[in-house]
């Protein structure tokens, strides 16, 4: 990029005019940062600064200062989307499901690096578009509250305190670390409450979540500032009305708690199309300019319009012009934009920026096919494992059955927001489970989608009559659940649960049954659990490119982290009534932290192929509010399987003034323990853990007695896995006011 400067004639030696050229300030680089953004948008007319914050897609370039456009929208959740070749991690549930911050961490930096070696060559042949930048929409931390939400799979489950500590560790992975460069940057999405629905029973165009002050704060609102803790430079805010105002529009949203109380100094967009829901569909004010004027004023810095449409921040000089807007209040918040792509060095030389060296050799390269591989298998939850038929003890059938509609299906084992399909490097449950039999026979039992409204059981008979063993995939993917479409139940869709029973009733009598279950919301398990045939279910959600390689290691323990040691990050019901309505907002009788009833199976199980021992639990049982919670637990792995154990901490409150949920995790870590082996695990559970929200305080450490709880599952669970809880209690001394964040 050319540098842009003043060009200045003086008179030189002789009379001979020299041109002295001065480097305007905004691309000096001997200068703080902000005093370069400030003479920026110094620089530009009103109609300019309109252009940058209407351009939630694509800025627009101001050419009188060398200013290319820029691509605010590029989709990061797990690779790199809708920009040609990218490595394909498994969809965020399923990553969520290995309870490994490192993990998310390491495919967070894999994307980073993919999307910013990708930008390289896009800009070095002077290419804009949609999805082509830097500025990643991504991740998405709403909390997982509705089996039928069409979007949990883009979330990281039900808990605030697990999604708190993944987005902490995906935004610094996709940020990098360089002192002075981001990588990308991070834009933490959809804020907030917003959890559902999507289109059943309503249009998320036209919902107001009627949330209470303590369920926003304690549940939708802490993985948002473990976001800005972690230092993102971008926040989405959401398509509902929060209480009766839209979130775009919410100035107590984006200006009062997202500013002022937790000091963000970023820029919020919009969700593509929100603005204009705030006067076409919420009806929240009468114009577009009234809209600009309330979305602006409220924090909203940069507007991503609906696709053809003119973009309701095109009104912004009118609202300036009417007084509903100042100019002083537009340049401050056209400021963020480009403080953002300053960071990123698009003002700076190329020379200066280690990461403008990456190039496209890095996209798909063996070590990014190697971690997508290991997410995977790492990701595999086993439900179901009667007399421990897994792993397979036969590693070469006579002749194998692989049924289901996503037995082959790689669009399906994908999931929503999946970069772009590369059949070199993808392989389905069929393609895996190949090698494991001289003979494989294969029928997919519905004649149109997962829908499977329409059922071949002729296929599904033949497949599996005199067969060894049976393998039956079944699930969702994008036909059934993916963002704007919600399912109105949670039963199998159309005749899958009939394949199942079918292979039940035709098979040989002595033939084992393995459920595979790619989906993200929960299904009604109730039949498949209680069968005995089936004695094997495993979910591994949508593992993306490697899952027919990651589903044979694993059935047959082949390798490295082929032990399954996944655990569910969300409550399984047992059945739909225990799931309240979808509009209803509050969280009693959701998630594992408010639930009345008995799961089919609780947040945080999940069997292995080993069993664990915990023992010699040591902590500090009294301390001053405010202090964190320090201890160490042994663990030994009693089997003969090398593994890793998920170690799950989790506390409760006895005597708080104010409700509480019934427990909550406050701490997890993934350790591998060789077989035969013990390991001393050191924990802490922070202070800020403890605490609980006061209405007009804020958050309070109150003084009191807690129960904590150390093992590889929750406490007194009726389905469990089969180790040991240990339990104790501790005392905080006073209490301390933490004020509100």
């Amino acid at each position: 990029m050319m540098l842009y400067m003043h060009v200045i004639w003086i008179l030189g030696g002789y009379g001979i005019p020299e041109i002295v050229c001065e480097i305007l300030p905004f691309r000096n680089t001997s200068l703080p940062w902000q005093e370069r953004v400030d003479d920026l948008v110094n620089r530009l007319t009103l109609e300019e600064i309109m252009g940058q914050m209407a351009g939630g897609f694509i800025a627009t370039g101001i050419s009188r200062l060398d200013i290319n456009p820029y691509p605010f929208s590029t989709e990061c959740l797990r690779g790199d989307v809708k920009a040609g070749s990218a490595t394909s991690f498994p969809e965020a549930l399923g990553l969520a499901a290995a309870f490994s911050t490192d993990l998310i961490f390491r495919v967070a930096r894999a994307t980073g690096l993919e999307v910013r070696a990708k930008n390289n060559n896009y800009t070095k042949h002077g290419s804009y578009e949609f999805h082509q930048g830097l500025s990643c929409f991504s991740p998405v931390i709403n909390i997982m509250r509705d089996a039928r939400w069409g979007r949990n799979e883009e979330t990281y489950g039900e808990d605030p305190y697990l999604s708190g500590e993944y987005v902490t560790a995906f935004v610094k992975g996709l940020q990098g670390d360089n002192p002075r460069y981001l990588l990308t940057n991070a834009g933490c999405k959809h804020f907030d409450a917003y959890a559902g629905p999507e289109n059943i029973p309503i249009s998320r165009h036209v919902f107001n979540a009627q949330v209470s002050e303590r369920d926003w704060r304690t549940t939708f609102l802490p993985a948002f500032r473990s976001c800005v803790k972690a230092g993102t430079y971008s926040l989405m805010c959401s398509y509902n009305s929060i209480n009766g105002i839209p979130a775009c529009a919410n100035k107590e949203l984006l200006t009062d708690i997202l500013r002022r109380e937790w000091g963000f100094q970023g820029y919020v967009v919009s969700d593509q199309g929100a603005i204009e829901n705030v006067v076409y569909q919420h009806m929240f004010v009468n114009t577009t300019v009234d809209t600009v004027a309330a979305c602006v004023n409220a924090g909203c810095n940069l507007e991503i319009p609906e696709h053809g449409v003119i973009p309701v921040y095109d009104h912004l000089v009118e609202a300036v012009n009417q007084g509903k807007l100042t100019k002083q209040k537009v340049v401050e918040m056209v400021k963020p934009l480009f403080y953002t792509r300053m960071r990123l060095g698009e003002f700076d030389p190329d020379d200066m920026n280690p990461y403008k060296s990456l190039n496209v050799s890095i996209v798909q390269s063996p070590d990014h096919r190697n971690l997508t591989l290991e997410a995977a298998m790492k990701s595999f939850v086993l439900l179901k494992n009667d007399n421990n038929f897994l792993p397979l003890q036969r590693t070469l059938y006579s002749r194998m059955s692989v049924i289901g509609p996503m037995a082959d299906n790689p669009n399906g084992q994908n999931g929503n927001y999946a970069p772009t399909l590369d059949e070199k490097f993808t392989t389905t449950p069929l393609q895996g489970l190949r090698p494991l039999a001289r003979n494989v026979l294969y029928a997919n039992g519905c004649l149109d989608d997962n829908r499977c409204t329409r059922y071949d059981n002729n296929s599904i008979k033949q497949a599996v009559a005199n067969t060894d063993i049976v393998f039956v995939c079944l699930g969702l993917g994008n036909d059934l659940e993916k963002e704007n479409n919600d399912r109105s139940n949670i039963s199998f869709p159309g005749y899958q649960l009939q394949i199942l029973q079918d292979a039940v009733r035709f098979s040989p009598s002595n033939t084992p049954i393995v459920l595979i279950l790619l989906n993200a919301g929960p299904l009604d398990l109730r039949w498949p659990v209680n069968e005995t045939k089936v004695v094997s279910i495993l979910e591994i959600f949508y593992p993306s490119q490697a899952t027919g390689v990651a589903l044979r290691n694993v059935l047959t323990m082949t390798g490295l982290h082929s032990v399954p040691t996944g655990r569910l990050p969300f409550t399984w019901p047992l059945s739909e009534d225990q799931i309240p309505p979808m509009v209803n907002y509050s969280m009693e009788g959701r998630t594992y932290r408010y639930l009345n009833s008995e799961p089919l199976f609780p947040f945080g199980y999940g069997l292995s192929y080993t069993s664990f021992a915990y023992s010699d639990l040591e902590y500090t049982n009294s301390i001053p509010a405010g202090n964190n919670v320090s201890g160490s637990v042994q663990v030994r792995n009693m089997g003969s399987n090398g593994a890793d154990e998920v170690i799950q901490i989790y506390i409760r409150w006895f005597n708080s003034s104010v409700p509480t949920p019934k427990i909550q995790l406050a701490y997890f870590s993934r350790v591998f323990i060789p077989q035969q082996a013990s390991s001393i695990v050191q924990f802490t559970i922070k202070a800020h853990s403890m605490a609980v929200w006061m209405s007009n305080i804020g958050w309070v450490i109150q003084a009191g007695t807690y129960g904590l709880y150390v093992g590889g599952q929750q406490p007194n669970q009726k389905t469990s896995v089969g180790s040991n809880v240990l339990s104790g209690q501790f005392v905080v001394q006073e209490s301390l006011i933490l004020g509100k964040y």
